[in-house]
């Protein structure tokens, strides 16, 4: 009888949340592989180039740290890395994938951050109610 209760609730979460529903079944949920060739398309037109990955750390989500240089080098460390995080969070907007919080660091040319792939469903949801 409780798992019926659960299962009718689950129902009507469902279908009072619809359009959120609708916007996680968009999302692009990509591998790793994906990510950094989708990644290395998009970043290579903005003069960003050498992207390489970090071994991944596998818990509740997936990290991966990453480094990238900037081609252009009379861009200022400011814009380098506002340009960046900017063209990064444009291009992982609707995937499975964010830059994390601490944001990219800048040093002598090269680039860094980490990157957060999200799996479970109530995570998307998070992600597509931000």
């Amino acid at each position: 009888m409780e798992q019926f209760k659960n299962t009718i609730e689950d129902i009507k979460e469902r279908e009072n949340n619809k359009e959120t529903y609708k916007k996680v079944s968009k999302l692009k949920k990509l591998t790793i592989i994906e990510l950094e060739k989708l990644l290395n398309i998009k970043l290579k037109k903005n003069n960003y180039i050498k992207l390489k990955f970090g071994e991944p750390q596998i818990d509740k989500y997936v990290v991966i740290n990453f480094t990238i240089q900037d081609e252009k080098s009379d861009r200022q460390e400011y814009d380098s890395r506002n340009n960046l995080k900017k063209l990064i969070e444009t291009i992982l907007f609707s995937t499975n994938w964010r830059l994390m919080s601490d944001g990219v660091s800048y040093r002598l040319g090269v680039l860094s951050g980490r990157l957060k792939g999200y799996e479970a469903e109530d995570d998307l949801m998070k992600l597509v109610k931000k």
